[in-house]
C-alpha cells in the first residue's frame, strides 16, 4: 500500500517538476510581442510554447493594417486573462515570429480562446471562431480549438487576433498557444483526444459499476455518491479540456453557455458529493454539521450556475476551491477516526484519499486566479479520481475474495454436514424400517399368541394344568415384549425431542436388585444364576430411566446368550469420577465382526439365543445410543465361545 502512495507522489512530482530538475536550457520567450525562433530546432527541442508578453489593444478590434496606427498598445502576459482591464469586453492581440528560412509545414495551435476570435496571418484572414463584435447583442461565443497553418515563404510571421468575450468570467487567450510542425500538433491533438476518451470512458464505466453496486447493495449510498463524482469528472473532461472539446464537437448546435453551465455545475456539485460519500461510508465517525455546510455551499453554487451568467458564477470558482480543500480535511479527519476505532476498510480509503489529494491540489493551483500555477501537464483531476478508484476497487476485490473464500469454506463444511446428516438419516431409516418390522412381528406375535391362549382357556379347550405349562413361556415373552416397547418409546422420544438427562439421585444397589427380580423367571427357566457383586451401596446422580433401561437390555441379552445352568455377574464400582456398572456372562460370546457392527451402530444384529429365544437385535444398539446422547458410554468386550462383558460408564 505504501508503495502505491509513493508511486502517486512521484508521478505528481514528475508531472509538475517544480524545481525544473529536468529542464532544458532557456528557450526563447515572447518579449514585446516578438519571439525569435530562427535558431530553434523543432525536431530536437519539440513543441514551443508561445508564452510571454504579447502586444494588446483593449476595447479595439483592429486589423493588421490598422494595429500600428492606433496608439496605446500594451503588453499582456500569455497565457492569462485580460482581467486587469475587465473580464467582459474585446481587444486585439499581435505576435511577430522570426522563423528559420526552412520552416515549411509549421502551424500555431490555440487550445482555447474565450470566447470568440478572428485571426489573421500576414494580413490574410485564416480563421474565425464564433462571431467577434463590440456589443453583446452581436457577439456569438463558441467553444473550440484553432489550428492555424503558417505560410512557408516569409521568415517573419505576424499573427493578429481579435477576441471578444461577453459571457465567460475569464476572457482572452487564457490557454497557452503552441507552435510546431503541423503533423506533430495534429498528432498531439489526436493523442489528447484519445487520452480524454480514455479518461471519460473509464470514469463512465466506473460510474455505471458503482451505480450497479448501489442498486444491489442495501447499504449502498457511498456507491451512489462515488458514481456521481465519476460522472461529474467525466462531464467536465468532455466539455473542455486542453483544447479537446468532445461533447461540443459532437453536439455543435448546443450553445457554449449550456456546456459551461454543465461543466461548472458538475464541479460545484462535487463539493457536496465527496463529503456525502465519506459521511455515508463512515457514518458513525463523520460529523454531520460540516457535511450540512458543504451541502449548503454546493446548493448555493449550483443555484448560481442556473440563475446567473458565467461571468458571475465563474467568479465563485475560488469558493469551490476552498471548499474542496476543507472537504479533504473533513475526509481525512473522519476516515482517520474510523481507522483508529478499528475499521480496517478505513485504512485503504484513507490511503486512497491521501494519494489523490496532490492531483486535486495541482488542479486547484493551476485554475486559481490567486496562484495561477503554469503547469504544462493536464488531467490532474481525472488521474486523482482514478487513483482513488484503484484503492476502492482493491477494497471491493478484497471483500469479494474474502467472501469467496468464506463461501468455499462454508460449502466444504456444508458438504461435510450434509454427508454426516445423510448417514444419520440412512441409519435412522434403517432403524425405522427395523422398528416397523419389530412392531408388526415381534410385538404383535406374542400378543396374538397370548390372545389365542386366553381365548382357548376361556372356551374350556385348555385345562388349568395345560395353561400353567405355557404360563412361564408367556410371562417370558411378555417381559421381552415390554422391554422392546420401552426401547422403542425411549428411542422415539430421543429422536423427536432430543435425549436430555433427567438427573435424580437413586441407589444403584436397589436398581440392580429390581432388575434382577424382573428377570427371575427367565433366568430360572434356563437355571441361570444372577450374581451381584457390590462392595458398597452407591448413590448416584444421573438419569435413572436410561440406566434402568440399559441394564435391562444387558441382562436380557446375557440371559439370552448364556448356556443352561450358567452364571451372570453384575458388579458396580466407583472409578474416579465415574461409576462402572458391569454385566458379564459366560455364554456364546461374539466374534470381532459382530462386535464391530454393534459398537459402530452400522446395523442391528438379530441372533437366536441358546434357548431359541428370538430377539430384535436393537437392544445393544439403542443402549449405546441412549448412553452416548446423555453423556455416558458403553464398553463392550467379548470372545467367541467365552462370553461377553458390557460396562455402562456413568459420569458423576
Amino acid at each position: 500500500m505504501m508503495k502505491v502512495l509513493v508511486l502517486c507522489f512521484l508521478t505528481c512530482f514528475l508531472l509538475v517538476d517544480p524545481f525544473h530538475l529536468g529542464a532544458q536550457p532557456p528557450s526563447p520567450q515572447v518579449e514585446h510581442g516578438i519571439i525569435d525562433l530562427r535558431g530553434y530546432d523543432f525536431t530536437r527541442s519539440g513543441t514551443k510554447r508561445l508564452t510571454g508578453q504579447w502586444e494588446f489593444q483593449w476595447k479595439k478590434l483592429l486589423t493588421p493594417s490598422t494595429f500600428d496606427s492606433q496608439p496605446g498598445a500594451a503588453g499582456i502576459t500569455i497565457p492569462g486573462t485580460w482581467s486587469q482591464f475587465d473580464e467582459l469586453g474585446y481587444g486585439t492581440y499581435r505576435l511577430r515570429m522570426l522563423l528559420a528560412a526552412d520552416h515549411a509545414g509549421v502551424s500555431v495551435f490555440f487550445p482555447a480562446i474565450n470566447s470568440s476570435s478572428r485571426i489573421w496571418v500576414n494580413n490574410e484572414p485564416v480563421s474565425e471562431s464564433g462571431k467577434v463584435a463590440e456589443t453583446e447583442a452581436a457577439y456569438i461565443p463558441k467553444l473550440t480549438s484553432v489550428l492555424v497553418p503558417l505560410p512557408d515563404d516569409p521568415d517573419t510571421i505576424e499573427i493578429v487576433l481579435q477576441v471578444a468575450n461577453f459571457s465567460s468570467y475569464n476572457g482572452g487567450i487564457w490557454s497557452t498557444p503552441k507552435v510546431d510542425r503541423t503533423t506533430v500538433l495534429v498528432e498531439e491533438l489526436n493523442q489528447a483526444n484519445g487520452i480524454e476518451n480514455f479518461f471519460a470512458g473509464s470514469l463512465i464505466a466506473m460510474a455505471c459499476y458503482q451505480l450497479i453496486l448501489y442498486f444491489l447493495y442495501h447499504r449502498g449510498k457511498p456507491f451512489l455518491w462515488l458514481a456521481l463524482i465519476c460522472f461529474g469528472v467525466a462531464i467536465r473532461s468532455m466539455v473542455m479540456h486542453g483544447g479537446s472539446f468532445l461533447l461540443p464537437n459532437i453536439f455543435p448546435s448546443v450553445t457554449p453557455d449550456i456546456w459551461k453551465k454543465l461543466e461548472f455545475g458538475a464541479v460545484y456539485a462535487m463539493v457536496a458529493f465527496f463529503p456525502l460519500y465519506v459521511y455515508h461510508l463512515f457514518k458513525e465517525y463523520a460529523p454531520r454539521r460540516p457535511l450540512q455546510i458543504f451541502v449548503g455551499i454546493s446548493i448555493f453554487l449550483c443555484i448560481a450556475v442556473l440563475l446567473t451568467p458565467q461571468a458571475i458564477y465563474g467568479l465563485l470558482l475560488e469558493l469551490s476551491h476552498l471548499s474542496y480543500l476543507l472537504c479533504f480535511v473533513y475526509a481525512i479527519y473522519s476516515i482517520g477516526k474510523a481507522w483508529r476505532a478499528g475499521n480496517k476498510d478505513a485504512k485503504i480509503i484513507l490511503f486512497g484519499v491521501v494519494a489523490c489529494f496532490p492531483f486535486i491540489l495541482l488542479e486547484i493551483m493551476k485554475n486559481s486566479v490567486f496562484i495561477g500555477l503554469e503547469i504544462p501537464s493536464m488531467y490532474y483531476v481525472e488521474i486523482g479520481v482514478l487513483v482513488f478508484l484503484l484503492f476502492q476497487v482493491y477494497l471491493l476485490a478484497n471483500h469479494y475474495a474474502k467472501s469467496y473464500r468464506a463461501l468455499e469454506t462454508m460449502n466444504q463444511d456444508l458438504e461435510g454436514i450434509v454427508s454426516e446428516r445423510t448417514q444419520e438419516l440412512v441409519a435412522a431409516s434403517n432403524v425405522r424400517d427395523k422398528l416397523l418390522s419389530v412392531i408388526s412381528h415381534d410385538v404383535r406375535s406374542p400378543l396374538n399368541s397370548l390372545h389365542a391362549m386366553l381365548e382357548l382357556y376361556n372356551k374350556g379347550r385348555v385345562t388349568q394344568a395345560e395353561f400353567s405349562h405355557f404360563a412361564e413361556r408367556i410371562e417370558s415373552d411378555l417381559g421381552n415384549t415390554g422391554l422392546l416397547v420401552e426401547n422403542i418409546l425411549l428411542w422415539t422420544s430421543s429422536q423427536l425431542k432430543g435425549a436430555k438427562p433427567v438427573r435424580e439421585k437413586f441407589n444403584l444397589r436397589d436398581l440392580i436388585e429390581q432388575n434382577a427380580e424382573l428377570f427371575k423367571t427367565p433366568a430360572a427357566n434356563k437355571r441361570i444364576t444372577i450374581k451381584r457383586h457390590l462392595t458398597e451401596s452407591l448413590e448416584i446422580n444421573w438419569d435413572k430411566q436410561v440406566v434402568h433401561l440399559a441394564l435391562r437390555n444387558l441382562l436380557a441379552n446375557a440371559i439370552k446368550f448364556s448356556h443352561h445352568g450358567g452364571d451372570i455377574d453384575v458388579s458396580a464400582t466407583r472409578q474416579g469420577k465415574e461409576i462402572h456398572l458391569t454385566v458379564r456372562d459366560y455364554g456364546v460370546g461374539m466374534d470381532s465382526a459382530t462386535m464391530e457392527s454393534i459398537m459402530s451402530n452400522k446395523r442391528a444384529m438379530t441372533t437366536d439365543g441358546t434357548g431359541n429365544e428370538r430377539g430384535t437385535g436393537l437392544g445393544l444398539s439403542l443402549c449405546r445410543e441412549y448412553l452416548i446422547h446423555t453423556g455416558g458410554s458403553l464398553i463392550a468386550e467379548s470372545l467367541h465361545g467365552k462370553g461377553s462383558q458390557f460396562t455402562i460408564v456413568i459420569p458423576q
